[in-house]
This record gives C-alpha cells, sequence and structure tokens, in this order.
C-alpha cells in the first residue's frame, strides 16, 4: 500500500509550533478603572449620609462645579458632644458648621443641628459614576472639529430622520463607578436658631413677598374723588350700580326643624282622620317638615296608591286603620287638599274674623245725605 502523504494548502497559515505565547506578554494585572474601591483606612473611619436643605445643596453644588477634578473641599466640620452614660445614640447632640470662607456658603445658616437616625451600618451603599476620559460623548450633528482625513460628508441619523427621542437608545459610554465607604450615620441637617439663620429666613421671606403683584399708591391723587369724575360726561348715577342687576341677594330658604318621630306619626295621625288620601306636597304643607322624614315615618303607618282616581297619593295600612278606627268615621272618598307656602305663612283668612269681634267699641253712625 501506498503511503498517503498529506498536502497542505498554501493559503492556511500555520503556527510555528517552536514559539509558545511568552507569559511576559499575558496582562494579568491589568489595572482595572470601571471600578474603584474605599481603602482600608477610608473603610475604617466610615462615611456619613445626611439630608440637608435644597439651598445647601445647590451651594455644594456650585462649590464642586468650580473646583478640579479630584479635589479635596472643606464644606465645613462635624462637632460632636460626648454623650452621657445610659443616654440615647440616637439622641447625641451633633452639630455641623459650615465653612464660611467659601463664597456659596456664606448667605447660608453657619450651625446647624443633625437629628441622628441611625448610628450603624443599615446595608445603605453611596456611589457616584463620571464617562471613562479615554471616552468621550461625541457631539451630535457637529463636524467641523474632525480630524484631517475623516470622512464627514455623510449625514448622521440625527441629522436624517431628526433629533433623538427622549428615552431611546443610545451609545452607551463606559462608566467608572467609585464607591463610598460605609455609611455609619444617617441624620437629617435643620438650622439653628441663631442671627445667620433668622437673616437667612428674612430673605427668603422677602423675596417671596417680592415676587407677588404689588398695588402703587400714588401720593398726589385725591383719594375721596372718584375715578372718571373729572370726565364730561360725569354723574352720580354713572358710578351706582342698578338695584336688582346683579347685586341682587338670595333670599335664604327656610329649613324646617325635625320634630319627634312620635308627634309626627301623631300628626300623620291626625291628618288621615280628616281626609283618607294625602299626597305628599299635601303633607309638606300641613306639617312643614322634610319630604325625607315625612316618608321614612309615613312608610309605618301607610301604603302608597299605585292605581285609580288617588294615584300618587299615601292611604293608611290596614292594622293602622283598624286601630284609629278610621272605618266608624265615614270619611269621604277624597284626597287632602294642597296648600301652598303662601297660605301656611299668612293664614288661611280666618284671622279676619277675630278682629271683627273687636269692633264693638265703635259707635254706629247714621249717615244722612242732604237735600
Amino acid at each position: 500500500m501506498a503511503d498517503v502523504k498529506a498536502e497542505i494548502k498554501p493559503e492556511i497559515k500555520l503556527d510555528p509550533a517552536d514559539s509558545p505565547t511568552k507569559l511576559a506578554e499575558i496582562d494579568e494585572f491589568e489595572d482595572d478603572t470601571d471600578l474603584i474601591f474605599p481603602t482600608p483606612e477610608m473603610q475604617g473611619q466610615g462615611a456619613w449620609l445626611v439630608k440637608v436643605s435644597r439651598d445647601m445643596w445647590k451651594a455644594w453644588n456650585d462649590i464642586y462645579q468650580s473646583q478640579p477634578d479630584d479635589a479635596e473641599v472643606e464644606v465645613g466640620r462635624l462637632r460632636v458632644y460626648h454623650a452621657k452614660p445610659g443616654d440615647d445614640p440616637n439622641s447625641q447632640k451633633v452639630e455641623l458648621l459650615l465653612n464660611d470662607g467659601l463664597e456659596q456658603q456664606k448667605a447660608l445658616p453657619s450651625v446647624y443641628n443633625l437629628e441622628m437616625k441611625e448610628n450603624s451600618y443599615q446595608n445603605t451603599v453611596v456611589f457616584s459614576e463620571k464617562d471613562l476620559d479615554r471616552h468621550r460623548a461625541k457631539q451630535i450633528g457637529h463636524t467641523r472639529n474632525l480630524t484631517a482625513g475623516k470622512p464627514s460628508g455623510i449625514p448622521g441619523k440625527s441629522d436624517r430622520y431628526g433629533p433623538r427621542k427622549p428615552g431611546s437608545y443610545r451609545t452607551a459610554i463606559p462608566k467608572q463607578t467609585i464607591l463610598a465607604p460605609p455609611i455609619i450615620n444617617e441624620a437629617v441637617a435643620k438650622p439653628a436658631e441663631d442671627k445667620t439663620s433668622l437673616d437667612f429666613f428674612k430673605r427668603q421671606y422677602d423675596a417671596a413677598m417680592s415676587q407677588g403683584r404689588k398695588a402703587t399708591i400714588l401720593p398726589y391723587v385725591d383719594k375721596g374723588f372718584h375715578p372718571g369724575a373729572a370726565s364730561a360726561g360725569f354723574t352720580f348715577g354713572s358710578i351706582t350700580s342698578r338695584p336688582g342687576k346683579g347685586f341682587k341677594k338670595k333670599e335664604p330658604k327656610e329649613k324646617n326643624v325635625r320634630m319627634p318621630e312620635d308627634k309626627l306619626l301623631d300628626a300623620l295621625q291626625q291628618c288621615f282622620r280628616q281626609y283618607p288620601y294625602w299626597s305628599m306636597s299635601a303633607l309638606r304643607g300641613h306639617l312643614r317638615q322634610p319630604d325625607v322624614w315625612i316618608k321614612e315615618v309615613l312608610d309605618k303607618i301607610a301604603v302608597l296608591v299605585r292605581s285609580g282616581d288617588f294615584t300618587g297619593n299615601y292611604k293608611l295600612n290596614d292594622n293602622t286603620a283598624r286601630l284609629l278606627n278610621i272605618s266608624d268615621l265615614e270619611l269621604k272618598e277624597e284626597a287632602a287638599p294642597i296648600k301652598s307656602e303662601v297660605e301656611s305663612d299668612q293664614g288661611t283668612g280666618d284671622e279676619m274674623g277675630d278682629d271683627d269681634e273687636d269692633l264693638g267699641d265703635f259707635e254706629d253712625v247714621k249717615m244722612e245725605g242732604g237735600a
């Protein structure tokens, strides 16, 4: 059997077997700049998480923006008072003294009392992020500062389809995450009552009051002279409103006071002793009680007629009519008349008869006509 010889195609490149990868070329200990942990010394000291006011936050943000990167700025100092034995650790007195040398903090109160919330680690992690130095955000639509030889004639996606919508995808820039030391103490900063805090609140109050509209009183205008009185067509009637138009006071609606249920039951029984059928309007005008209260008590002794000549009127149920002996009264089959509110307020006219009885003190005068 003839020997078979393997042929290697010339386009395939073979790795030399006698040139292994050198260990020096492997970067096993490459620096990782994406995540920075605090030093052991910083971890032992711990950090404070303090809730500050909006004005202090703005001042500290201005200080941060005005300083170079990685610059340490002393914004203040903590004054911690020794706690007495047996006291609550959260009630320990701590003050924050701001650095008056910083221009951004001169308008703020100089002393803040820290109200302690936690004095031990509570799984609270604080970190910051920033873009890596070797990755910069590209300016969209700017091609004037491109390096020589880089093509710039092809428009970008934003130039072709408009600006990017909020929340849509954009190229991610690698971030550098820096972890802060463990949060050992959590507190809330409140201004101490001193001269600097009172001056600060006074400036805030004056600024808030100056933003609203103000009325300017001119000293050279006669306050007793009505505006527009100097015109030729001025009359006293032009400054007075016409009566009954726009200023008519609405008459208050009289509210009926509810009478006790037992008295209302007696009044309803007296009504049905006069007429066998009563409508809600007639009962309202006769009893002067709210409709809801009348109906609530009326349902206990009467029923609503659903058909016939007296549809919509109430009549006594059989049990109540039997107890009151309504059948012995021999009432006519008719409904009670509806009394209007005017008649109920002013009377029915029977009061005039009482006045006629008092005319006996007058003498009768005989009138004779002259010839």
